[in-house]
């Protein structure tokens, strides 16, 4: 099995680079913030070339990744999209947006990403020889985590968790006795739900967040491992490690405290029900249109370095914020102030960060073609599977709501309603801000 990928730059002199020389013009209104261009990564070893092949677009919209599958169908091989692997760099950062500088004693462990890189996609959009197999649905990030919970072995969680950022919340405390909380089940809503109001749990209970911050979030120290080998400095990149900075000491307003950046890994056939019961396909033609999450916060913290709580939360594109914040310690020094936690879908480097690959990319096996490969695997195949459908609506508070929800099908075989999303307007420990709530109907 080979693989073949394509790519797309997130970066605009990479585009301009690639392409210079080959008939395709920019203008200056085809780049805005989050904008994207195709890049011609690995032009030599792979034939045919991403940016040649007729039919790759540069003007893409903002906050959405677009990948043309139609240069699979030029191959002429058997592509597998339930094996396909999609990539693309994030970034965290955390700004001081107070009236002064302040002083920190933070460190790498400060924040992550929440459960899997996948809560980085909104939304998806598949079409496959111009019929679309999955249409674009919202909240496709709860969507996927409630079939990992629900789906998934522990031989899967062990051996893909750590490529997909993927590692089980819990609450724990020791040492374990008849006083003390041992799990979720048995703890206080208030103790759980931290003052930040549900956007994440007290990290120093809570393994999943420092196991995915371990296997995330490295050092910055100049002489371990990752960072020095063979005499080449900064060598995180090069083993498609993340990059991780923060200042500890004097932090001036509108400079990072912390910023990370890693290349997140999704696997097709988590997002999409349909591309995971695909068989080997000939002649591919398509497209996959991502739209991604991304979300700025803005939360304050009190003279002893804790979080007080956030204070304003915008989203940037999609629906929710995919980073997570370490709430507990005082690393964020002795003055009160105003902080801006983003998470963003970017490959620019920053803040002395790098990121192992700029681009966003679509990995997709195949199978060589011969008469006894194409005997193997022809075949007629009726896929069954099942079509999200969602609707929003708003209750305000004190008062009620009457709607109908359509599944948006003729005759469904079954309606799941999965994800009531509650939203409370004050803040308190009373309330989850992201909650899932999944009811089965037959």
């Amino acid at each position: 099995m080979t693989y073949h990928h394509l790519a797309i730059d997130l970066n605009e002199s990479q585009a301009h680079k690639a392409c210079k020389g080959r008939g395709i013009r920019l203008t200056p209104g085809q780049f805005g913030k989050g904008r994207l261009s195709v890049h011609p990564e690995n032009k030599k070893k792979l034939e045919p070339s991403v940016v040649k092949k007729k039919g790759c677009t540069l003007n893409l919209t903002p906050g959405q990744l677009q990948f043309n599958l139609n240069t699979l169908a030029n191959l002429n091989q058997w592509s597998d999209l339930s094996q396909a692997l999609i990539q693309f760099p994030v970034q965290l950062r955390i700004t001081n947006t107070g009236a002064a500088a302040t002083t920190t004693s933070i460190n790498q462990m400060m924040a992550t990403i929440k459960n899997g890189f996948h809560q980085f996609v909104d939304s998806a959009q598949i079409t496959i020889g111009g019929t679309t197999i999955q249409s674009a649905q919202i909240y496709l990030n709860t969507d996927t985590t409630f079939k990992i919970l629900t789906e998934w072995s522990l031989s899967e969680l062990h051996n893909w968790g750590p490529s997909l950022g993927i590692s089980l919340d819990d609450y724990q405390l020791a040492p374990d006795g008849t006083s003390t909380y041992t799990s979720l089940d048995n703890l206080p809503l208030a103790t759980s739900v931290s003052a930040v109001t549900g956007f994440t749990l007290p990290t120093a209970s809570n393994p999943g967040f420092k196991t995915r911050a371990q296997f995330i979030n490295n050092t910055s120290n100049t002489k371990d491992a990752t960072t020095t080998l063979n005499g080449i400095i900064n060598n995180a990149p090069l083993l498609g490690k993340g990059s991780v900075n923060y200042t500890q000491g004097a932090v001036a307003v509108g400079n990072d405290v912390f910023t990370l950046m890693t290349l997140a890994t999704v696997r097709l056939k988590d997002i999409s029900d349909c591309c995971a019961k695909l068989p080997p396909l000939k002649n591919l033609k398509g497209f996959i249109y991502l739209n991604y999450n991304s979300g700025r916060y803005v939360f304050t913290t009190g003279a002893s370095g804790a979080i007080n709580g956030v204070t304003a939360a915008t989203a940037l594109y999609g629906h929710t914020h995919p980073g997570m914040l370490g709430t507990t310690g005082t690393g964020f020094g002795t003055t009160a102030s105003t902080w801006q936690f983003t998470a963003d879908v970017c490959g620019t480097a920053t803040n002395e960060c790098t990121v192992p690959f700029v681009s966003a990319r679509c990995y997709v096996p195949y199978y060589v073609t011969s008469a006894d490969v194409d005997r193997a695997l022809t075949q007629t195949k009726s896929i069954r599977y099942l079509e999200r459908f969602v609707t929003s609506f708003y209750i305000d508070r004190l008062q009620s709501f009457s709607g109908t929800i359509s599944p948006g099908i003729v005759n469904p075989k079954r309606v799941t309603h999965s994800d009531a999303d509650r939203r409370c307007r004050q803040r308190s420990n009373s309330w989850l801000r992201y909650s899932g709530q999944f009811v089965k109907r037959s």
